[in-house]
């Protein structure tokens, strides 16, 4: 089945990213919590995912190609949160 790609699970980590464009007046930042998912298959070829609960924001499965998949993830999230002035 040539038309079928198999990803596994490898990794799902916690990550909480302070929003430091959101601070209040109280100088408290908004700090929010991403479930991330990393997926590989038999080419070593890899996916990733981020779900943010209570935000309704998601980075959908996404191509990986850089050497810290992590860091990757991180950045796709950081992206979508709302910077404030």
């Amino acid at each position: 089945m040539d038309n079928i790609r198999e990803f596994q699970i490898k990794n799902h980590f916690l990550v909480e990213i302070d929003n430091v464009g959101s601070a209040a007046s109280t100088n408290k930042l908004r700090t929010w919590s991403w479930d991330i998912y990393i997926a590989a298959n038999d080419q070593e070829e890899y996916r990733g995912k981020a779900l943010a609960p209570g935000q309704g924001v998601e980075v959908p499965w996404t191509s990986l190609e850089k050497q810290d998949l992590l860091a990757e993830m991180i950045e796709h999230c950081e992206k979508l949160m709302p910077k404030q002035p």
